[in-house]
């Protein structure tokens, strides 16, 4: 290892490079580069998959036809559920539809053009009728709950005519034929009324609360306004009147106002951070998930469950603990978007008294757990108990890990900003879920801690004693609370335990096939889940810098993606993504355009259907392409870690690392040109650049590099400093700008 300490000079002080110049130049026309990444329909169908969807992180509608000749406008808000306790919570605590507005002209539409314009989070174009044409604009406002749909007529279309069509207030659980809705007490039928300009369709819901939708016109000779809300209100019911008051001051002049509002609220979003790729059809992907995370989620709403605010009757009305969610919001955190994540914090936080109702209750006292599926509540238990006793519970409920696994997520919240106020508030819930674990843990013959009786989610035949999926986040659960205990300087006894734990825990259960399920289950049937596999990703336990498990790492994925006839998309997104971590940009390439195709495919919307919508497939394909530009873990970050042969050019800007660093680079003709770090934190800072020598630095000040072994450098950055790296000869310029496109926008319908 090298220990002697590298002192650059910087350039700036000896006249080479000016303060005012020693800076990344973004030279992005923001309007023109995200309209290359639009989604473009020229025509529309009659299926969800294929619509356009708007949203503003709790209220969202998606547009497709009704039938040839009417558009419909479904809406959907994320807290609009019934609150039934007692029953399957797939119908006492499911989703609700609220309806559809039905687009009625006098023509018969003969084609339809509109675009999905990204930078302003708006749809608009033309319907043309035998009659003339409909210029559509449609905006669900950023800054106020309002759906504004703007029309204006042509040559001899008339106004168009709304037509409310609102939906029971039934699980779809129930509608879908999944359970006799005879069984259970329906809910009132919706009421519709009308003062003075507004119309309410107002649902009131036995269980207590209810919701409203409300609307009302603006008409102007050809011109028209339909303005749109809805209103969910528990336990009260005061829907009604919450629905007038956003309504009720909203007119023809205050529309451009809210437009405005909107616009600024979206190009301020979009400029967090930034990617370009020369993959045009990833690249449009890539942002128009950005747009999806911020349209489907926002402070103060509910988490994003499996379809977001665009409602579409599903058997999986509530949220899933054991993937889905996780991978929903792992993008959020390397896109430097950690402001998206506060809702599903603030449910955990909210919600630790219930977690804990989940465990048995001979564990009650001082765990907490999460089975498979639940409502907002987080009330999902799960019959795991001492012993080897594998006959008492159904599989679904001996799924121990999952709330353990949404704790890493939460710590991921941390690791990227370094605010020990975080940690503060996951070390007792953390300290639970890990609890259960030493609660049900034995010391057997071999002096080894085992696990009894669990199951591994998904696998066919997945209940097995030392479960990798549990064993790997027993594991992790254990050294982040070692890890927490120490930051935060904490005297907890439990420390003691939990380090007899890490010390004395069975080893990963493996064969000559790889990884095994767990202790009495082998790996030998096809899955899609990786549950067997989450001590190499995303929890880097088991990692590639360790040359000692790279065969093991390679037989298991091998093992795996050889029996992949029930893989679905997160398959390809989660071995994409170990194989990014193993360097192979190729194979994580080859897998990402996989994924796109085939029976189960992203759909032309980017959104994505099994037996019904599951947002976290496209989103998790984030997480994998952030990986193949940036990665940090073991302490580390990598640039360009697994960029394929195909991309010579590449820029990125303020991607987000671990240790709360913002990490922006520039690739032209296969070589990285330059690379800027940003402390928000004043962390240690380890970094991989792929350069071999000759590594220079600008900055404020000089700046000390230290190199270390395997490529690694280590920076002396404090809370609040950048420093750009270069290497060989000083850049002309050090400029950010978007990789040139084909010009086509591959996503919508045509």
């Amino acid at each position: 290892m090298m220990n002697k300490s590298v002192v650059f000079s910087l350039l700036l002080l000896v006249g080479f490079l000016s303060p005012a110049t020693a800076q990344i130049q973004e030279k992005i026309n923001w309007e023109r580069f995200l309209s290359r990444n639009d989604l473009v329909f020229d025509s529309l169908s009659t299926k969800w998959e294929e619509g356009a969807f708007l949203g503003n992180g709790l209220l969202g509608i998606m547009v497709y036809r009704e039938n040839p000749n009417t558009l419909r406008f479904d809406l959907g808000r994320t807290d609009v559920v019934d609150h039934v306790e007692g029953i399957n919570p797939s119908i006492g605590r499911a989703r609700l539809p609220i309806g559809r507005f039905l687009m009625e002209v006098k023509g018969t539409i003969k084609n339809i053009r509109l675009r999905l314009d990204l930078l302003k989070a708006e749809l608009a174009g033309t319907i043309t009728t035998d009659k003339g044409i409909i210029n559509l604009n449609a905006v669900v406002a950023a800054t106020k709950d309002v759906v504004i749909l703007n029309t204006q007529t042509i040559h001899n279309e008339k106004l168009v005519n709304w037509r409310w069509k609102p939906e029971p207030a039934l699980s779809p659980y129930l509608s879908l034929g999944r359970d006799s809705a005879s069984k259970y007490p329906s809910n009132p039928p919706g009421v519709i009324v009308k003062e003075k300009d507004i119309s309410f369709n107002h649902q009131p819901l036995r269980a207590g609360g209810g919701y409203t939708t409300a609307w009302k016109e603006i008409k102007t000779g050809n011109i028209g306004s339909l303005l749109i809300t809805v209103s969910s209100t528990y336990p009260n019911d005061n829907s009604m009147e919450l629905a007038k008051k956003e309504l009720i001051t909203i007119n023809a002049s205050s529309i451009s106002e809210i437009t405005a509002a909107h616009r600024a609220h979206w190009l301020k979003f979009y400029q967090k951070s930034f990617i370009s790729v020369p993959d045009a059809r990833l690249e449009s992907f890539w942002w128009i998930q950005q747009y999806k995370m911020a349209s489907a989620t926002r402070i103060g709403a509910y988490p994003i469950d499996l379809m977001g605010p665009w409602y579409k009757a599903t058997p999986w009305p509530k949220y899933w603990w054991n993937l889905n969610i996780q991978l929903t919001y792992y993008p959020f955190f390397s896109s430097n978007h950690q402001e998206l994540v506060k809702p599903l914090l603030k449910m955990i936080d909210d919600n630790i008294g219930n977690l804990a109702k989940n465990a048995p209750q001979p564990y009650q006292y001082n765990s907490a757990a999460l089975g498979r599926s639940g409502p907002y509540t987080m009330t999902s238990g799960i019959k795991v108990l001492k012993g080897n006793d594998s006959t008492s519970a159904s599989a679904a409920s001996m799924e121990l890990g999952n709330l353990t696994w949404l704790l890493h997520v939460y710590y991921q919240a941390y690791e990227h900003t370094m605010d020990k106020r975080l940690i503060k508030s996951l070390y007792p819930v953390l300290t639970k879920a890990i609890n259960y674990y030493l609660n049900i843990m034995e010391k057997q013959s071999d002096g080894k801690y085992h696990l009894p009786y669990t199951y591994s989610p998904e696998y066919p035949k997945g209940v097995t004693r030392d479960a990798n999926y549990d064993l790997s986040l027993f594991r992790w659960g254990l050294n982040t609370l070692l890890h927490i205990h120490k930051v935060l300087g904490l005297k907890d006894p439990l420390a003691v335990r939990w380090q007899d734990a890490v010390n004395n825990l069975t080893p990963y259960p493996q064969d000559k096939l790889g990884y095994r399920i767990g202790r009495d289950a082998d790996f030998s049937i096809s899955h899609r889940h990786y549950s067997h596999l989450l001590q190499v990703y995303p929890i880097y336990e088991v990692n590639w810098d360790q040359q000692e498990n790279r065969e093991l790492i390679q037989r298991s994925l091998k093992q795996w993606e050889n029996n992949n006839a029930a893989w679905r998309g997160y398959s390809y997104t989660g071995s994409g993504s170990i194989y990014a971590m193993m360097g192979n940009g190729n194979k994580t390439h080859q897998l990402l355009n996989e994924m796109m195709k085939g029976k189960f495919s992203i759909k032309p919307n980017t959104m994505y259907l099994e037996a019904g919508p599951v947002i976290e497939t496209p989103l998790s394909a984030v997480t994998t392409m952030n990986e193949m530009l940036l990665q940090s873990w073991n302490k580390t970050i990598s640039v360009f870690p697994a960029v394929p042969d195909a991309w010579r050019d590449v820029s990125f800007n303020d991607l987000s690392a671990k240790g709360a660093f913002l990490i922006s680079a520039s690739r032209k003709n296969g070589i990285t040109r330059f690379i800027k770090v940003k402390s928000m934190a004043g962390s240690l800072c380890l970094i991989k650049t792929g350069w071999k020598s000759n590594i220079k630095a600008i900055g404020k000040r000089e700046f000390k590099i230290s190199p270390q072994q395997d490529g690694v450098l280590k920076l002396d950055l404090k809370a609040g400093e950048e420093i750009i790296l270069y290497s060989g000869q000083k850049p002309l310029d050090f400029i950010l700008e978007p990789i040139k496109s084909d010009g086509q926008n591959y996503w919508g319908l045509k």
